[in-house]
């Protein structure tokens, strides 16, 4: 089992270098999901730097102090970080999927090219 973990850091490493980091219009969502296996690589993906280092952080510590209770027999504050780590994760997959889809999108609107129009018809 001690064999196991650097073989697991070195895959994702591999992942993350295998990751295209042109910038185009499009992301691949399935891409985005999959790199979220590292905390906020899916947000790094999408060049959403701030929200990746939020859940990253995030993710760490819940981590750290689940190993922590879990150390100090404290099995319910272990399985309530374990339960918040999940709530985290979860928000981290669809947000990077959500980024993903909406990668390159205009947000700003020229308001002079819109417009309303009703018709009547008696």
């Amino acid at each position: 089992m001690k064999h196991l973990s650097p073989l697991i850091a070195g895959g994702m490493i591999l992942l993350l270098l295998a990751v295209p980091l042109s910038a185009t219009d499009k992301k691949n969502a399935g891409l985005a999901m999959l790199l979220c296996v590292v905390p906020g690589g899916g947000q790094f993906y999408t060049e959403r730097y701030i929200p990746g280092l939020v859940i990253s952080a995030t993710e760490l510590t819940l981590g750290y102090y689940a190993y922590k209770y879990h150390q100090d027999e404290d099995h319910s504050s272990r399985n309530s970080m374990l339960w918040w780590g999940l709530f985290v994760f979860g928000y981290s997959l669809a947000d990077a999927y959500v980024g993903a889809k909406m990668y390159g999108f205009d947000i700003e609107a020229d308001i002079d090219k819109v417009s309303m129009q009703f018709t009547w018809r008696w």
